[in-house]
């Protein structure tokens, strides 16, 4: 359990990588203020804030805490970590909608082991996951239903690749399982 005491007494455990110290200020004591930066860079846009929070921490945490070594203590903490968040969230969101360019599923093909030897029924869902995954955002969740899916990957691997924890990828693929069928539904209802 992490007992906070001050500014720079967080900033070095979260250095350390201390886990009472992580949860402290990304789901805990900084909640409120992160629920609001989301809500201010969200607004118009389908992003889920678990997924801000773990992109967020994953950013700080890159290159053993580097952009946590940016901190100064001398000023508040809360300070420093409502810009960046906003700043961060902001960015990130403003990225899920500009960026034109959509993976396109070409490196699929039927000698797949995993998608060989399928019924008529799988055929048609194929196709429609091949269809639907193209502009599925966010980039991080196509990539996890693409791995899933269409490829059969195991879930430590997929972890791996994304660089998250297998907990962390098992959050992931159920909200991309939620958002697909939402899309997927829509699609179909028109």
């Amino acid at each position: 359990m992490f007992v906070y005491c001050d500014d720079n007494q967080m900033k070095e455990e979260l250095l350390k990588g201390n886990e009472g110290a992580i949860r402290y200020v990304f789901y805990d004591h900084y909640n409120a203020l992160l629920k609001s930066n989301a809500a201010k860079t969200t607004w118009q846009k389908e992003v889920e804030y678990d997924d801000l929070v773990q992109e967020l921490y994953l950013y700080l945490s890159a290159d053993d805490w580097k952009r946590l070594s940016a901190y100064n203590p001398s000023q508040p903490f809360a300070n420093w970590f409502s810009v960046v968040s906003y700043r961060f969230f902001k960015d990130f969101c403003r990225s899920l909608i500009d960026s034109s360019e959509k993976m396109p599923i070409s490196d699929m093909n039927d000698n797949d082991s995993f998608i060989s030897h399928r019924s008529e029924t799988e055929d048609s869902l194929i196709l429609d996951l091949q269809r639907l995954l193209p502009g599925f955002e966010p980039p991080r969740e196509r990539e996890v239903l693409k791995a899933y899916l269409l490829e059969g990957a195991e879930p430590d691997e997929i972890a791996s690749r994304l660089g998250v924890t297998v907990d962390n990828y098992y959050n992931i693929k159920s909200r991309a399982i939620a958002r697909l069928v939402k899309n997927y539904l829509q699609g179909y209802n028109k």
